[in-house]
């Protein structure tokens, strides 16, 4: 295997992780990398190439998590703080049937968890995340609106940003999706649809102050109310810790994507929500569990690489 060594003589934005859920599943991992002051992360195209990254608080300008649970790693932030480190939060919550979201937490204690949180550091802090957005027999617009609007009432007070995508339909993603019916049909709306739908979200998140961001939609920017998401952002970071005072370059993930520049410590095929439109996991069954089952709290990596584990 190959080691590389991280250069972060100006610091970094850790991403955590958009590979993972690393906040409900591997909280305990983290903090114990956070002692340690380094994590070990595989290149996800490359199984061979392990790198090194430091996470001394000096060489960490923020934090940012990604979740559908945050309650595990609230016990920590004390801790964190004390250390030293900024943070900030996405919280994913959709409240879709269950054949969709898998093990996702109820949508109402996940909300009150949110509000939890929010009251421990600030609204400021958590950005809600509404996405992917699927279109089903199960969930269409209608249900849709409705639901977006319930949600929104209940979340009101705990995050003042709403992120929100349309599902991207990647072939692990189709995969899954066909694997649903014939109980769930999928179904894409046309692009004045969308453009009409997101409206529908402004007018929803407007009326709970709750300012709409749409991640990687392009064609959706030009809508009144709708702002582009920068998920990893750190201009946000300095509005939320004034001693920030870092630059740090664009680094898109992806077409439309206005992200900072990152280091993900995630590793894919690792979270057990189940979620049936995921793009971090291959399949649950033969890759996220049998992986998961290697996961050590001690070890450097969040998934310890054998040496005989092909690209992923």
């Amino acid at each position: 295997m190959t080691f590389t060594e991280m250069s972060v003589s100006k610091g970094q934005l850790i991403s955590a992780s958009r590979r993972t859920d690393i906040p409900a599943f591997y909280a305990e991992w983290f903090m114990n990398r956070i002692r340690a002051g380094y994590v070990e992360v595989q290149n996800p195209f490359n199984s061979k190439q392990i790198s090194h990254i430091s996470l001394k608080p000096e060489d960490v300008i923020a934090i940012v998590f990604w979740t559908r649970n945050a309650l595990p790693l609230m016990p920590y932030l004390d801790e964190l703080e004390e250390r030293g480190y900024h943070f900030y939060f996405h919280w994913t919550i959709t409240g879709y049937p269950r054949i969709l979201d898998g093990r996702t937490p109820d949508a109402a204690r996940m909300i009150e968890g949110m509000h939890a949180l929010a009251d421990r550091l600030s609204a400021d802090h958590i950005i809600w995340r509404y996405d992917p957005v699927v279109f089903s027999n199960k969930t269409d617009v209608e249900w849709h609106a409705e639901n977006f609007s319930e949600l929104a009432e209940k979340i009101a007070g705990a995050s003042k940003r709403c992120f929100f995508s349309y599902v991207d339909f990647y072939r692990k993603t189709q995969r899954k999706m066909k694997s649903l019916e014939p109980e769930v049909h999928v179904h894409e709306l046309a692009a004045i649809e969308k453009r009409a739908f997101a409206m529908r979200l402004v007018d929803i998140a407007t009326r709970h102050r709750i300012r709409l961001h749409a991640c990687c939609e392009e064609e959706l920017l030009d809508l009144p109310g709708v702002g582009q998401s920068r998920c990893v952002d750190i201009r946000f970071v300095r509005s939320l810790y004034p001693d920030v005072e870092a630059e740090i370059p664009d680094g898109p993930t992806r077409p439309a994507c206005g992200c900072s520049t990152s280091r993900d410590i995630g590793a894919y095929d690792s979270c057990l929500f189940r979620c049936a439109y995921c793009y971090a996991n291959s399949e649950f069954d033969t890759a996220s569990i049998p992986r998961n089952d290697r996961h050590d709290p001690h070890h450097p990596m969040l998934i310890p690489a054998l040496e005989a584990e092909p690209a992923e």
